[in-house]
């Protein structure tokens, strides 16, 4: 069981684009077996009653597509979720929901769950986990061993290196800090403009210890057509094995 998990608030990066996907809109509303990728997401995090805030991170001016895909016909009514305008970066965007957090006054020890909109196939398990190790130690993360050999190539790509992959894994999300480590993080962050690949990267330039706890090669993040036929084959999977 988790200790006081009143204190626990959820922040989703759900602000991005989907380029790489190539749709005329933002990936987290494209349809998954008839729902959209961000309704899935949010599901499962709320299934764990963990989370008595989530804010989830919207584009700018996406507030009524939100509303009116995501909020009403799925969650209507439920006064635990909120939206924050995102920014141009990923990290500014998390900065935003943060400062939305301040202003709702959470206290300094809670703890503050992040996780990409277009993960939607996390399990309940691995978000428990998460925030027990990030309230034992302040700042935990989830990945993955690494399955391919890793090279390390100059512009040219002419390998250069290759280093053991043992020592590396692949780093998906949830990943959840203590509000005043990941606050600290982000605010040492923008002072210096410095850019980091994800939120765990700002923390470790603080010198804090982030845990990394055993994640799923399943918890992919969908950012291809071929990642979102994955995730159709796999939730289709899943319905016919909970029938049997």
């Amino acid at each position: 069981m988790l200790a006081d998990h009143q204190k626990n608030v959820l922040l989703i990066a759900a602000a991005g684009r989907g380029k790489r996907l190539g749709a005329e809109k933002n990936k987290v509303y494209l349809p998954l077996k008839g729902k959209p990728l961000l309704a899935y997401t949010i599901e499962v995090f709320l299934k764990t009653d963990l989370f008595p805030l989530v804010g989830v991170i919207i584009a700018p001016g996406e507030e009524d597509i939100f509303c009116k895909e995501i909020y009403t016909p799925f969650f209507s009514g439920d006064r635990r979720i909120f939206t924050v305008a995102g920014g141009a970066e990923r990290q500014v965007s998390v900065f935003n929901g943060l400062k939305a957090l301040k202003q709702k006054e959470i206290p300094e020890d809670a703890i503050v769950c992040i996780h990409d909109g277009a993960r939607p196939l996390v399990k309940e398990s691995l978000i428990r986990e998460v925030c027990r190790e990030a309230l034992l130690n302040g700042a935990a993360i989830t990945g993955v061993p690494l399955k391919d050999t890793i090279k390390e190539v100059d512009r040219g790509l002419i390998v250069r290196n290759t280093p053991p992959r043992e020592q590396y894994m692949a780093v998906q999300t949830p990943q959840c800090f203590k509000f005043s480590v990941l606050w600290q993080a982000h605010e040492k962050a923008a002072e210096k403009n410095y850019t980091g690949s994800d939120d765990s990267t700002l923390v470790e330039h603080l010198g804090v210890k982030v845990t990394v706890v055993p994640g799923s090669y399943e918890n992919l993040k969908i950012t291809t057509p071929f990642d979102l036929r994955i995730a159709e084959v796999y939730l289709a999977y899943k319905e016919k094995e909970a029938y049997k």
